[in-house]
């Protein structure tokens, strides 16, 4: 397994052009432990690098560019499936709509995914690399202490079923206020796209087993997001979906004495809400909560914000926001 993943890792980078870049505190001359493959404005990776930095861990960054198609190269899909063996969960066949691997499978060709290079471990979805993290660090320390466990339990499943893929990528059915980058193409279009990603490196690698399921899993996937997720109807659920999770949001802060969700101390549960809401703040959705319609959910994002990490990891990342 070691040689399979430092082989792997390598033989990605080199495919990457370049061999990563160091972040975080400044730690003499040692190796960092951790090395995530990401993207800077793929929404779960920036809940990664928020916990990283939330934590001052040292890894070494390696960018991957969604819309090239960085995240379908061999090797990194070869990396993606020993990370979705380790948890046990099937490869994706279709689309929710969401990220979370519990409702959809392991998808082989999506950011982010961590290396730990001190245990040789592949670790994928990123709800389950920040936990995976936090457990590393000592219990007084952590995003989601024992005793608030299951409180932030339910935030973050909240958190990771939400739409984004649809709001990025679908045309809202009412004023689209999203970047123009992002107006200028039809969710549909984007996901054949990858559909005919996939078909290419089907013919490839028409001889190896493991990336052929890997590329017709994702293939599926991609297929049944362009049929169904993006539809008048499907895009009126989807911001119907995002406005009733800020409402409650709102609901459950108002009931709190401190600025976060769960006491006085930040939690993965504030840290995940805060990326969803700059996201949604950032493809023109802010309207679901400014101008005093949910206050308390505009008083945490601002609060959210002035945070060291929430700055480094998302808001001054170099291209992190469309």
């Amino acid at each position: 397994m070691l040689a399979t993943v430092e082989t792997l890792t390598a033989e990605l980078c080199t495919a990457l052009g370049a061999p990563g870049t160091i972040v975080g505190p400044p730690n003499g001359t040692e190796e960092p432990r951790f090395s995530l493959f990401h993207a800077a404005n793929s929404i779960c990776s920036q809940k990664v690098r928020l916990v990283l930095a939330q934590h001052r861990l040292l890894y070494t960054s390696h960018t991957l560019n969604i819309f090239s198609g960085q995240t379908y190269l061999p090797s990194y899909v070869r990396l993606r499936l020993i990370g979705c063996n380790r948890i046990g969960l099937p490869l994706v066949v279709t689309h929710t709509g969401s990220t979370s691997v519990t409702s959809g499978g392991c998808d082989p060709a999506v950011v982010p995914t961590l290396i730990d290079r001190q245990t040789n471990q592949v670790i994928v979805d990123s709800k389950l690399i920040c936990l995976y993290l936090d457990g590393l660090v000592p219990e007084p320390q952590r995003l989601r202490p024992a005793f608030l466990a299951r409180a932030v339990d339910e935030e973050l499943q909240i958190v990771d079923n939400l739409p984004n893929y649809q709001m990025v990528f679908g045309r809202p059915t009412a004023a689209d206020l999203r970047p123009e980058q992002l107006r200028l193409n039809d969710g549909a279009d984007f996901s054949m796209s990858k559909v005919k990603r996939c078909d290419q490196y089907l013919a490839e690698f028409a001889d190896d087993r493991a990336l052929v399921v890997a590329y017709q899993a994702k293939r599926s996937k991609e297929r049944e997001a362009a049929r169904s997720l993006f539809s008048d109807e499907a895009m009126q659920a989807a911001y119907a979906k995002a406005a009733q999770a800020c409402a409650l949001l709102n609901l459950r802060l108002q009931t709190r004495d401190s600025t976060w969700l769960t006491g006085t101390s930040v939690t993965m549960a504030d840290l995940f809400w805060a990326v969803e809401l700059l996201r949604m703040k950032n493809l023109g959705a802010a309207y679901l909560w400014e101008h005093r319609k949910f206050p308390a959910v505009e008083k945490f994002l601002a609060a959210a914000e002035r945070l060291a990490s929430v700055r480094s990891a998302v808001l001054e990342w170099p291209g992190a926001q469309f």
